[in-house]
C-alpha cells in the first residue's frame, strides 16, 4: 500500500480533473492528465502511476458513457477503435526502447502545430473532414499515447476537434472510445507486471472521486456555449502540448 500522503493529494486532484475532462470539459482533463504522471511520478515509478490511474479511468468512462448514453457516433468509433487497439499494441513492443519524455516533447510539438493552424486559418470555424493520412495516424497516436502516458485525449482532439460536431455527440463519442481503449490496456498492462494487488489496491481507493468529476465536466458542458466549447478545446489543447514539449524537454537538459 502506498502511504505517502502527498501521493493522495496528488492522485485525488488528478483523478477529478480527469473525471472532469470525462463529462465534457476538455481543458480540465488535458490538466489532469499533465499533472498526474509527472506529479506522482515523484513519488512512484513512472509506470505504476500510469497503471494506478487505470480503473479510475475506467470508472470515469463507464459513467461518461452512460450520462452519454446513445449519443456517440457509431462510424466514428467503428473506425477509429481498431486503430487505437493497434496503437497499444505498438506502444506494449516498443514499451522499453521509447522514454515517456521522448512521448511527451512529440506529442506536444504536433498539438502545438496543430492548434496554430487552426488559429491562422481562415477557414478554421468550419467543420472539416480529417486528411487521408490523418484519419489513420491521429487514432493510432491516441492508442499508442494512451497506453505510455494517458495522453490519448490529445492526438483524438486533433483528429475530432475539426469536424465540429455537436458538442454532446463529441462528448458521447470520445467517452466511449476511451472506455473500449482502457479495457483493452488492461491486458498489456497485466503482462507487464502493473495490475498487481498494491496498484489494483490504490486505484478502488481513488475510485469513488471519479463520478464526482464527471458529473461536473458534464454540467459545464450544458452551460457553455457550442463556439465557446470549441475555442476552450483548443486553447486547452495547446497549453497541454506547450506543458509536455517544456516536461519532456526539462528532462533531457537536466
Amino acid at each position: 500500500m502506498i502511504l505517502e500522503p502527498y501521493f493522495y493529494l496528488i492522485a485525488i486532484l488528478s483523478v477529478f480533473l480527469h473525471g472532469m475532462g470525462k463529462g465534457g470539459f476538455i481543458g480540465a482533463g488535458s490538466f489532469g492528465s499533465l499533472l498526474a504522471i509527472p506529479m506522482l511520478s515523484i513519488f512512484i515509478p513512472p509506470f505504476q502511476a500510469v497503471a494506478i490511474l487505470l480503473l479510475p479511468l475506467i470508472f470515469m468512462d463507464l459513467v461518461t458513457v452512460w450520462r452519454y448514453r446513445r449519443m456517440w457516433d457509431v462510424k466514428i468509433l467503428k473506425f477509429i477503435v481498431p486503430l487505437a487497439f493497434f496503437g497499444i499494441i505498438v506502444g506494449t513492443l516498443s514499451f522499453s526502447y521509447l522514454s515517456e519524455d521522448s512521448v511527451r516533447v512529440i506529442i506536444g510539438l504536433m498539438a502545438v502545430i496543430f492548434c496554430l493552424d487552426y488559429y491562422l486559418r481562415k477557414n478554421s470555424e468550419e467543420p472539416q473532414k480529417p486528411s487521408l493520412w490523418g484519419s489513420y495516424f491521429w487514432p493510432s497516436l491516441s492508442g499508442f499515447t494512451s497506453f505510455s502516458i494517458h495522453a490519448g485525449g490529445l492526438p483524438l482532439s486533433f483528429y475530432l476537434l475539426p469536424m465540429r460536431l455537436d458538442r454532446r455527440i463529441y462528448v458521447a463519442t470520445a467517452g466511449l472510445f476511451y472506455l473500449l481503449i482502457n479495457l483493452f490496456k488492461i491486458f498489456p498492462y497485466a503482462y507487464l507486471g502493473q495490475m498487481n494487488f498494491q496498484n489494483i489496491y490504490t486505484s478502488l481507493l481513488l475510485l469513488p472521486l471519479a463520478p464526482i468529476g464527471v458529473y461536473a465536466g458534464a454540467y459545464l458542458v450544458d452551460k457553455i456555449n457550442q463556439e465557446w466549447f470549441y475555442r476552450i478545446g483548443y486553447f486547452c489543447t495547446l497549453i497541454a502540448g506547450l506543458k509536455l514539449v517544456y516536461d519532456g524537454l526539462q528532462s533531457y537538459m537536466s
